[in-house]
């Protein structure tokens, strides 16, 4: 895969992502701008152009005189983002399916042994990035229309937030992820299209059930509260 070159606004995007999507920055938190730019040691300028993008990624509110802040998580916005993220992952993975090459493929099944790896050593971050870069790097070789890879593109990293939440809060959403990959992998190479598909869609609606029952577990512990 080639290295695509990384602005700094980029990589400081990509720094606040991790941090919002492994929930080290909380839903609702201010992102002060002056404050922010100290202490990551960067321009203003750099730093409101990491905002675009992170805006353009759904994971931070930007509103006039009131700046920068950590999106909410809310139930309307988790069923809109697997409804709609998993009808194009479907795609990808039918395309995925139907297109591959011999050579641009293997990288690719090398990485199922890796997340076997961090599932046996409990590795729930290591696991997690593995998984979105075998997406990654699927969308950037199959998607075939640049519509369709930059859609996927912009709307991974919300997933990831998402999809953390479910790892985190139920064990067993682990083994689901594992089991989706094993068998993903198995119809994709088989090039069956159509399994290849519906073993995304699944796996979409199982983390979906995972999401939301953690949002309405943390509401309701804020109500006992």
């Amino acid at each position: 895969m080639t290295l695509k070159p990384v602005s700094l606004s980029e990589q400081i995007a990509r720094h606040l992502a991790e941090q919002i999507i492994t929930g080290k920055r909380e839903p609702g938190e201010r992102l002060p701008e002056s404050e922010l730019a100290k202490e990551l040691d960067v321009s203003t300028n750099s730093l409101r152009e990491a905002f675009r993008l992170l805006e353009k990624q759904h994971l931070i509110d930007l509103q006039p005189r009131r700046g920068a802040s950590v999106c909410d998580v809310t139930e309307q916005q988790v069923r809109d983002l697997y409804d709609f993220l998993f009808l194009l992952l479907s795609n990808l993975a039918g395309r995925t399916a139907k297109y591959w090459q011999p050579g641009e493929i293997e990288d690719l099944v090398q990485m199922l042994p890796l997340l076997e790896e961090h599932y046996a050593n409990d590795d729930i971050l290591a696991a997690h990035k593995v998984a979105f870069q075998l997406v990654e790097v699927a969308t950037e070789r199959f998607s075939h229309n640049r519509y369709l890879a930059a859609d996927i593109g912009d709307l991974l990293p919300l997933l990831q937030r998402y999809s953390y939440i479910a790892l985190v809060h139920e064990t067993t959403e682990f083994h689901e992820s594992l089991k989706s990959f094993r068998d993903l992998m198995t119809n994709v190479l088989a090039r069956d299209e159509a399994a290849a598909a519906a073993d995304i869609r699944a796996y979409g609606d199982n983390q979906c059930r995972v999401v939301l029952e953690a949002i309405r577990k943390h509401q309701q512990s804020l109500e006992q509260h």
